[in-house]
């Protein structure tokens, strides 16, 4: 994972080939908690001086503002997102409004990844935005975070690489890999998708 500049005023701690569409305005679809679905422009705005992530949207020269008690579901451009409720991984700017957040859905199968995004103030004028990788079986609530070395913001203590191994039990070597942190993020969601379809690493 290698730190670059936006804005000159921002480090971004993201993935090799992540695309940054869900943060601009960007054709997207939503459903409302009450079952109401639509269509309009929509973009992630992470929280920051004291104002929570939203998504804002935009339709015949109106704009909306959603929280995720709003929103349970949406999509920008190819963005998938999903809301979960009592997010134990809450960091940055993030951990100032505790309950739900938006996910974006990378994989789906056996074993699901999701991408949480948030912002770190690190010092004034100066804001990392962080990409955070967690997963879970399929059908449980239970996620776990995956972050081998820096993550700003983020207590490393709440990913022990030997949690997310276990999501692993038919593939022993990559358990033993993901235990010892020896999968770089930029590597995850291939090998993830790999699992799914039914690949084995071999010793």
């Amino acid at each position: 994972m290698r730190p670059f500049f936006f804005l000159l005023a921002i480090v971004q701690f993201s993935l090799p080939g992540t695309s940054w569409a869900q943060f601009n305005f960007a054709p997207g679809t939503y459903q409302l908690a009450n079952g109401t679905k639509g269509t309009a422009s929509l973009k992630l705005v992470l929280a920051e001086g004291g104002r929570p992530t939203v998504v804002v949207g935009s339709k015949n020269s109106r704009e909306r503002t959603f929280r995720p008690a709003d929103l349970p579901a949406f999509t920008i451009d190819t963005h998938r997102f999903i809301r979960v409720n009592d997010f134990r991984f809450l960091s940055g700017t993030d951990a100032e409004f505790p309950g739900a957040t938006w996910l974006e859905t990378l994989e789906t199968g056996q074993v699901e990844l999701f991408y949480y995004y948030y912002q770190v103030e690190m010092r004034t004028n100066f804001k990392a935005h962080v990409t955070l990788p967690v997963l879970r079986k399929a059908g449980s609530p239970i996620l776990f975070a995956y972050a081998p070395g820096r993550t700003p913001g983020f207590d490393q203590k709440l990913a022990p690489g030997g949690f997310v191994a276990a999501l692993f039990p038919a593939d022993l070597v990559l358990q033993r890999r993901l235990a010892t942190n020896s999968i770089s993020r930029a590597q995850l969601a291939a090998v993830v998708h790999a699992y799914n379809q039914g690949v084995r690493l071999t010793p």
